[in-house]
């Protein structure tokens, strides 16, 4: 959406003064149609090389992962492989060189860390799903948890049947940094 009320910008490069410029405004040709946008100057001169076209596949514009791509690197991810894997799979099974794809591996970092964001709002509610289940399915599993004044997860504590045989075995306590993660829940 553009905001027509703010002053548009209308200046040159500040890194290289390169001249080449195309500037577009929204106008109505008649009463008929509605507004469409148009080339109001162009100038084509460039005071630099410009990228060759094996370099252009490497501005962000140009890198994308497709719904297929995105479904096959998470289906990667989730089988323990890391990004360096992953990219390889990937060449490897579009019988591409190394290098070729229409994505990097910061693409994969990133799609990673937005899918991260998306499953993060349930993760709390996975985890008790988990424990629950877990519990059905063993009644020596433990676990414990509190709940907040906003009634969000504020504590918990889990342990495996198996780790009750070990603690009587070898007598052993395990202790967890607690503040893994607090800042990617505010805390």
């Amino acid at each position: 959406m553009v905001d027509h009320s703010k002053q548009q910008r209308n200046r040159g490069s500040t890194r290289c003064e390169c001249n080449a410029y195309m500037r577009i405004k929204l106008r109505r040709i008649n009463e008929i149609f509605p507004k469409e946008w148009q080339v109001t100057s162009f100038n084509i001169e460039h005071n630099h090389d410009l990228l060759s076209t094996e370099e252009v596949r490497f501005l962000p514009s140009y890198r994308s992962i497709t719904n297929e791509d995105e479904k096959r690197i998470t289906m990667l991810k989730e089988v323990g492989l890391s990004v360096k894997q992953i990219m390889r799979v990937m060449e490897l099974e579009k019988n591409l060189k190394h290098g070729q794809l229409d994505f990097l591996s910061k693409d994969v970092h990133n799609l990673f860390g937005k899918l991260y964001g998306k499953n993060s709002l349930n993760d709390a509610k996975e985890l008790l799903k988990y424990c629950q289940k877990s519990k059905i399915e063993n009644s020596r599993f433990q676990y414990a948890f509190t709940i907040d004044h906003e009634n969000k997860l504020e504590s918990i504590f889990w342990s495996p049947a198996h780790c009750f045989d070990w603690y009587q075995l070898f007598g052993d306590v395990v202790a967890f940094d607690t503040t893994y993660k607090v800042n990617s829940y505010d805390m």
